[in-house]
């Protein structure tokens, strides 16, 4: 299963969805903590300890009307303020599946609780196209920040030889289908306890407009939303979202780019291919075996997976299982190397090189890399 994609639009019945919509996601109304650390073994409650001092329960109102509630992770504290990062479904209207436009609920407050008591919250910035939020606020002493770890989720095809990680804590991850991950949340009322939930990081594709989404298997409620994604180490890999049957989380490589950007520019950049892709080993194996027959040392790289009519990606003459093997240059082995390197050349063409199923060379491409309007965010489930 961890290895395997399922279409990306699953069809509930209509009672089956309003449970899941309006019903399963509620705010625990008692202490759950029995439910959501379940049997817990030693490597999971490691993992979890690491990343607790600096996880925080966030609650959001507006007119004394609670629009949300979630969690978050501590990534900057000093004397003068610490920063939480979190999902902007904390401060958007329930209903709003999509947005006319940037701004924030009118009286937003944010409350953050953390062990011993609430703080005032201020957001800093936030995003409906990413569904990213940060929040400012001023604790008595600077917390803990979370260790965070880059996701490396590059793999070869056929595989190379297994490479040993001899620095348990570095910055870097190498995150593979089946990997052992643990969701962590923040309840948002005393004792302030924690949520805990271990699962596997799975290939499947997530229901959301958002591509840049990966997918775990563990199941959070809602007050665990927008919490760290940590692996056995207790390091950071992600940012957490509230789902049926599985836990979205956007790679904490992505969450980091976007939150130095707007700390650079005050601003912030969203990349629009009009494509969905993946990595090369989550094709079909007729597809890898055509691929390696033809171009042997193509082992990695990225799999083109749906292009739509007249986007960038249509235009530049990209394919439906086309492998994109370079990028401005370098060699691309990996989804979110791609996206990465896309990122930094919003508003510029950049150069690809393709490997085609029946061509015998590989093909030089010319793409522009736009950026999302309005009218183009990301669209998210409803909220309530």
């Amino acid at each position: 299963m961890f290895w395997e994609r399922h279409p990306s639009s699953i069809n509930y019945p209509p009672d089956d969805d309003y449970y899941f919509r309006y019903l399963a996601n509620k705010r625990p109304k008692h202490d759950l903590g029995d439910i959501f650390n379940p049997a817990l073994n030693v490597q999971e409650k490691g993992a979890a300890s690491v990343v607790l001092p600096s996880v925080v329960a966030l609650v959001s109102d507006s007119g004394n009307v609670e629009v949300s509630e979630g969690s978050g992770t501590v990534i900057e504290s000093n004397n003068a303020r610490t920063i939480v990062l979190t999902t902007a479904n904390l401060i958007r209207r329930p209903t709003d599946g999509a947005f006319v436009e940037n701004h924030l609920i009118d009286d937003l407050k944010v409350i953050v609780y953390y062990r011993g008591g609430g703080y005032a919250g201020e957001v800093v910035a936030f995003d409906y196209h990413y569904n990213l939020a940060a929040i400012s606020f001023q604790p008595q002493v600077p917390l803990p920040t979370a260790k965070i770890a880059v996701v490396d989720d590059s793999l070869d095809v056929p595989p190379s030889l297994p490479s040993f990680e001899l620095r348990p804590h570095a910055n870097l991850y190498k995150l593979r289908p089946g990997a052992e991950v643990v969701a962590v949340g923040r309840f948002f009322y005393k004792p302030f306890g924690s949520m805990v939930v271990p699962g596997a990081y799975w290939l499947d594709r997530c229901r959301y407009d958002s591509k840049e989404l990966l997918k775990a298997s563990c199941t959070i409620i809602k007050c665990g939303e927008g919490g760290p994604l940590v692996n056995l180490f207790g390091e950071v890999i992600g940012i957490t979202y509230c789902d049926r049957g599985s836990t979205p989380f956007m790679p904490i490589s992505i969450v980091l780019k976007w939150w130095e950007h707007f700390k650079t520019y005050r601003k912030y950049r969203r990349p629009l291919l009009g494509m969905e892709a993946g990595n090369f080993y989550s094709a079909d194996i007729d597809v890898i075996e055509r691929v390696n027959q033809l171009f042997p040392s193509v082992c990695s790289g990225v799999f083109v997976e749906m292009v739509k009519q007249g986007s960038s990606a249509d235009l530049a003459g990209l394919c439906v299982n086309d492998v994109i093997i370079e990028c401005v240059g370098k060699r691309v082995k990996s989804f979110l190397e791609f996206f990465e390197m896309i990122w930094e050349n919003v508003g510029n063409h950049v150069n690809l090189v393709v490997v085609r199923q029946h061509k015998v060379e590989p093909l030089h491409l010319t793409m522009f890399v736009n950026e999302a309007t309005v009218d183009q965010f990301n669209r998210w489930p409803n909220r309530i």
